[in-house]
């Protein structure tokens, strides 16, 4: 049977574009129809960007440049869109290099994640020698790279989330006393302590929330404080002048005449202790 040789292709640009009736651009054809206007829709209000045909480039290519999935990387480039007002002079080319970055950053190492998505700044600098760290160092420290990080940063209990099914299950069969296979493929137990961890950490695990208390402090306004303080500042001052009258010799029924004036919107009667 004769050598079949497998035919090289080209990957055409143009292949991965459609002309757009309306605004005569060039295209992404992807499910997210990323066109022009689509684009300047998504853009923060008041936004100046120019939208060009570079630009639908980039984007198009995405897949090509990363070896990430397409639609993945255009709608993370869309959900990001309003980092553009976060972040002052950023311009639209550099949100679509950083979200490539921060993409390949979740699989690889900085410097390689930087190395892919600016490969001509990175062969030169090979080339000629130059420290290569402190441009990475510094373009991870970019405030947009830093503003997609904080939206893409996922919580560890949701990030590991699948697995809690299978530590449930494994801790239920540590519970029934039942442990993995030795090397010879034959049945193993544990002992009955393993058993009463396994137990109680299922317990844990499993048991529904508590019913949750909440503290509440409620405080007095400033109103309520200074008709309290006036108060207690007049009855300090009756104490002095009962007692002050007392000594002077004056009598006990004349003495416990008593009043009070009124505070804020409530009149306190004077009165008379007999």
């Amino acid at each position: 049977m004769p050598e079949v040789k497998a035919k090289e292709t080209k990957v055409d640009k143009k292949k991965l574009l459609k002309p757009d009736s309306r605004a005569r651009k060039m295209v992404p054809k992807t499910s997210q129809n990323i066109t022009k206007e689509r684009l300047e829709e998504m853009l923060p209000r008041g936004s100046k960007h120019n939208v060009t045909d570079a630009i639908l480039d980039m984007i198009a290519n995405m897949e090509n440049d990363t070896g990430l999935p397409q639609d993945m990387m255009e709608e993370e480039v869309l959900s990001y869109m309003f980092i553009l007002k976060k972040v002052d002079r950023a311009k639209l080319s550099e949100l679509i290099n950083a979200v490539k970055y921060c993409n390949l950053k979740r699989n690889y190492s900085n410097e390689k994640s930087w190395s892919i998505v600016f490969p001509d700044k990175y062969a030169r600098l090979k080339e000629n020698g130059m420290q290569i760290d402190n441009h990475v160092s510094m373009y991870n420290k970019s405030a947009l790279v830093q503003e997609i990080d904080k939206e893409m940063l996922i919580p560890v209990h949701l990030q590991y989330y699948p697995y809690m099914d299978h530590a449930i299950k494994k801790l239920y069969q540590l519970s029934k006393g039942h442990a993995a296979p030795n090397a010879d493929g034959e049945p193993m137990t544990v002992s009955p302590m393993v058993q009463m961890l396994a137990s109680k950490n299922l317990y844990d695990a499993v048991k529904p929330p508590e019913a949750a208390s909440i503290d509440l402090t409620v405080s007095k306004s400033e109103e309520e404080l200074s008709i309290q303080q006036q108060m207690a500042d007049q009855l300090a001052q009756l104490v002095k002048t009962q007692k002050q009258q007392l000594e002077m010799g004056k009598s006990l029924d004349d003495v416990q005449k008593i009043g009070l004036t009124s505070f804020g919107d409530e009149e306190v009667i004077e009165s008379e202790v007999i």
